[in-house]
């Protein structure tokens, strides 16, 4: 790349394509700046005057990097529509070659129109920026629960939005800036509204069908019941106590437990320990929250764990969703928060519950 000017990028519109394009792409990270091309299509030209193949992304040192370069690569993606057309949005963007002396840095990404100070937004409709704290190499969102998701590995991420909702061919810059920030703390409110209780230091296998990854759990906050924790029992009488349905214990499968036990044994919540907490729903900033579940028995014990940052418990034995092979399936792992005891209870036993979700 040419020589770096703060001047403005004079816009090009690229001839008609099959693919829409970012045009000129400005990155600034705070005390310096670098111009950089995108993956969209097509050719942009910079101030300079050359011409650079969309598909590279352009790198400098600037601010936290110090001497190293650090490397910004934007990405369309194509979202197909109902009359069989569609649109190209900015669908990731890669920040590569993050050196350690960017620890504890919040970088901020945002995009614009080729005339328009005002930022486009990204995702959630409404949102102008994705941050992400780097978290001594590893990436986090800010704010947790953001409509977006993070991949990387030592030195760089990418952001990809699970929704985009900036077209491409409306963004003709990006930009990234750093600021001071702070990692993810246990005991802070999580994106449902409940308090983090666990935090991974490796991406897990989470949902529904453990088909996307989670990094953090959070419990459902005092009250969510209108009292303290209620009792039931793990599931009616005659279903589910004759087999073992849901046997797995590890972290990131009580949700996966928790629906196979609603399946089975239905949804009633006045005798369905898993039912209850598969009913909870909490709605925060307009966005509603229905993923809840009864934490599995590795799940549970981390709760145990933090249960004075989480809130008020009841010193007395809880349920899991993990089943137990034990004398048919007629038991499963509980735990008791007094103490921190896990052991095997009847499933026509009456403990307590709380509902937790990963994220």
């Amino acid at each position: 790349m040419s020589d770096y000017h703060d001047d403005p990028i004079n816009q090009l519109r690229p001839r008609s394509s099959v693919f829409p394009s970012i045009l000129a792409l400005v990155v600034l990270l705070a005390g310096g700046g670098f111009y950089l091309s995108s993956t969209l299509a097509a050719n942009i030209t910079l101030s300079s005057g050359g011409s650079i193949e969309f598909g590279q992304g352009v790198s400098q040192a600037v601010a936290c990097s110090g001497s190293q370069n650090v490397t910004v690569t934007p990405r369309s993606s194509f979202v197909n529509a109902a009359n069989g057309s569609g649109t190209y949005y900015l669908g990731s963007i890669t920040v590569a070659n993050i050196p350690t002396s960017c620890y504890g840095v919040n970088f901020k990404l945002s995009a614009f129109g080729p005339s328009s100070s005002t930022p486009l937004a990204l995702f959630n409709s409404t949102s102008t920026e994705a941050v992400v704290y780097n978290n001594s190499g590893s990436f986090e969102a800010r704010p947790l629960g953001s409509a977006f998701s993070i991949s990387g590995g030592s030195g760089t991420f990418t952001v990809t939005f699970n929704t985009p909702v900036a077209e491409a061919y409306s963004v003709s810059k990006v930009t990234i800036q750093s600021a001071s920030g702070q990692a993810v703390q246990l005991g802070e409110t999580g994106p449902g509204g409940g308090v983090i209780f666990y935090k991974a230091s490796t991406p897990f296998s989470c949902g529904p069908t453990r088909a996307t990854t989670c990094r953090y759990l959070e419990a459902a906050p005092d009250g969510w019941n209108t009292g303290q924790d209620p009792t039931r029992t793990w599931a009616p009488s005659g279903v589910g106590r004759t087999s073992a349905i849901a046997q797995e214990t590890g972290i990131g499968w009580g949700y996966s437990n928790s629906l196979i036990v609603v399946a089975l044994a239905g949804a009633n919540t006045s005798n369905s320990a898993a039912a209850l907490a598969r009913s909870y729903t909490s709605v925060v900033s307009s966005v509603t929250y229905n993923d809840w579940f009864l934490p599995s028995k590795d799940e549970l014990g981390e709760l145990y764990l933090q249960k004075s940052l989480v809130g008020s418990f009841v010193n007395d034995w809880y349920f899991s969703s993990s089943d137990s092979t034990i004398d048919a399936g007629a038991f499963a792992f509980i735990h008791r928060f007094a103490d921190g005891v896990s052991a095997l209870g009847g499933k026509a036993s009456t403990p307590y519950l709380r509902p937790i979700r990963a994220f």
